[in-house]
């Protein structure tokens, strides 16, 4: 059974399209990833077929396309896998095993990162052939990723449709694909999913994060589970006490600088970017619970565990210019995306917190 964790709606359409035999011979869905697009495309496919939804990978009248690795070999071959070495294959099986467990599941193939237009040459022989009844369902996951000779190959087929076949494409960036592809296709917006629909997912599948860290997570989660799933194994708690020891070193009284860069050096010798981002961002919402807390917003608090800190930390700095401070962090987090050398950054960084938080006592 597929659980959509958001996105009814457009399930309701796509169900009122089957009621009245109206199905679109290509649908283009689109939005942020891990918003439900995919489940949505195959909770559909298997409603239509009035397949078991747990068991769609072996359906005919369902075809699930992804991104591959490049392949050297000139093989032809009526199975996509078939050129590809028999471990790559293996793992490529077990993704689509997960994916069928869990709709919402990223297929992560190594080096894969375009459809190819093998793909496309050998879909197209599977749909000129005959099937035993129903409706076939083509799903396209990342369909903004096909290179040029794949889209062009894959227009011919959106020009000619095949009777009783649905396409569902699956795109992030529709900006990507050509104005063709996107002409013949209805298409469907999709939207982050609530907070609620968040934390049910969390809920249903990470039974043993406690309540705190399914907050954390979904704060930063974006209404995206794929970005929510990113957090899971972070020790979320062990980065919430490295941020406010870097911001603590930077407000002593004394000896600040030298503290400051030792802090800093012990976060930045580990080389790992995406650290010091969500070491920033998780300092971001160590202050946002500040502010919420120094308006009488507790129930906004999402570190719960630090309220006495921060009832401190708000009692000492009792006028912080907030929107200051996120600033000077938001910048700080586009810059380590831009690769900008991490130490002095950071340094400069809590220096300038430290400057507006004593101007503010």
């Amino acid at each position: 059974m597929i659980k959509l964790y958001g996105n009814h709606k457009i399930l309701t359409l796509l169900q009122n399209a089957h009621t009245t035999n109206s199905i679109a011979s290509t649908y283009l869905f689109y939005g942020p990833i891990g918003v439900g697009k995919e489940a949505v495309a195959l909770k559909f496919a298997a409603m239509v077929n009035g397949l078991d939804e747990g068991k769609w990978l072996n359906s005919e009248n369902i075809t699930y396309l992804h991104k591959l690795p490049a392949n050297k070999s000139v093989k032809k071959s009526e199975n996509i896998y078939d050129n590809y070495p028999n471990d790559v294959v293996e793992h490529i099986k077990n993704e689509l095993q997960k994916k069928q467990e869990n709709a919402y599941h990223q297929v992560e193939i190594p080096n894969a990162n375009q459809i190819r237009v093998d793909s496309i040459r050998i879909l197209k022989r599977k749909l000129s052939a005959s099937t035993s009844g129903g409706r076939r369902f083509v799903i396209v996951s990342g369909a903004d990723t096909m290179n040029n000779a794949a889209a062009n190959s894959f227009l011919k087929t959106l020009e000619e449709p095949n009777p009783n076949t649905t396409i569902i494409l699956i795109a992030e960036n529709i900006n990507s694909m050509l104005q063709t592809i996107l002409s013949r296709s209805q298409k469907i917006k999709f939207t982050p999913l609530t907070n609620d629909g968040i934390v049910e997912y969390l809920d249903d599948h990470y039974t043993e994060i406690d309540k705190e860290k399914k907050a954390i997570i979904t704060s930063f989660a974006q209404g995206s589970i794929s970005k929510a799933i990113q957090f899971v194994d972070e020790d979320l708690s062990g980065i919430v006490n490295t941020s406010v020891d870097l911001l603590r070193a930077s407000l002593q009284r004394s000896g600040y600088r030298s503290l400051l860069m030792e802090r800093v050096e012990q976060l930045t010798k580990q080389r790992d970017k995406n650290l010091i981002i969500n070491t920033l961002k998780l300092l971001q919402k160590w202050l946002q619970d500040a502010m919420h807390l120094h308006y009488g917003e507790e129930k906004l608090i999402v570190n719960s565990s630090e309220v006495e800190s921060i009832k401190k930390f708000v009692n000492y700095y009792d006028n912080i210019d907030f929107p200051k401070v996120f600033e000077l962090i938001e910048n700080a987090i586009v810059r380590v995306n831009r690769n900008v050398t991490p130490d002095l950054l950071l340094v400069d960084l809590f220096l300038s917190i430290r400057k507006a938080l004593l101007a503010g006592r």
